[in-house]
């Protein structure tokens, strides 16, 4: 998955010579994030914003490379049912309910076709780096509502597909899908019996519907 995403970045790169024509600008918008994966039960979405701007690299008249880089606000609700025992005799659990914020920064480069001259539809591989993250409970555990989880990858990467509308000359409303291909948490060393195994980290991985208002310039 990494070696695609650097070849896609290298390609995108490379063919901004044989451009046809370019156009860029700026755009923001709602993020409805959540966690997808066999893993991830008790988790339901979450409102976020994000903010970037883009450049349109066309190849011809139907074609183009598109390249974004944008703040993104992603991450999800969770709750969950935590079992605990007082004894043998009297198994018990609590319910554990909060946020996992997640904020990154993203670079989707995206190949795009142009049906019309406003109308384009994309797919493409996109890239995020973690800047910021916080777990935040409804009540206190271990003396605090709130933690920076340590076991967090600090790279992301999956697939996104976006459909985008010029209107009135200049504005631009879009809509896109991410799918998450790499896990969000890493393996983590557990000890037992006196040696050191490692427990592979949980099939979660990242989602997020886009929904934007932008300019074109």
């Amino acid at each position: 998955m990494k070696k695609t995403i650097v070849l896609s970045v290298l390609l995108s790169v490379g063919v901004m010579k044989a451009q046809h024509k370019q156009r860029y600008g700026l755009f923001a918008g709602v993020n409805i994030s959540s966690l997808s994966g066999s893993d991830a039960d008790g988790f339901s979405s979450r409102t976020g914003f994000h903010a970037g701007g883009f450049i349109w690299n066309y190849l011809s008249d139907k074609i183009s490379i598109d390249v974004e880089l944008a703040y993104s606000q992603m991450g999800s609700d969770f709750n969950a049912n935590i079992p605990y025992k007082f004894n043998d005799m009297n198994p018990s659990s609590f319910s554990l309910s909060g946020k996992l914020k997640a904020d990154y920064l993203r670079l989707p480069v995206l190949f795009s076709y142009h049906p019309i001259n406003d109308l384009s539809v994309s797919l493409g591989p996109e890239i995020g780096i973690l800047i910021n993250k916080e777990l935040e409970y409804n009540q206190s555990i271990n003396g605090t509502t709130k933690q920076k989880p340590d076991n967090m990858q600090q790279f992301d990467a999956g697939i996104k597909v976006k459909a985008q509308y010029i209107f009135a000359k200049h504005y631009l409303a879009s809509v896109g899908y991410y799918f998450g291909m790499t896990k969000i948490y890493k393996s983590t060393a557990v000890y037992a019996s006196n040696s050191l195994n490692f427990q592979d980290a949980p099939k979660i991985y990242n989602s997020n519907l886009g929904i934007s208002v932008g300019y074109v310039f």
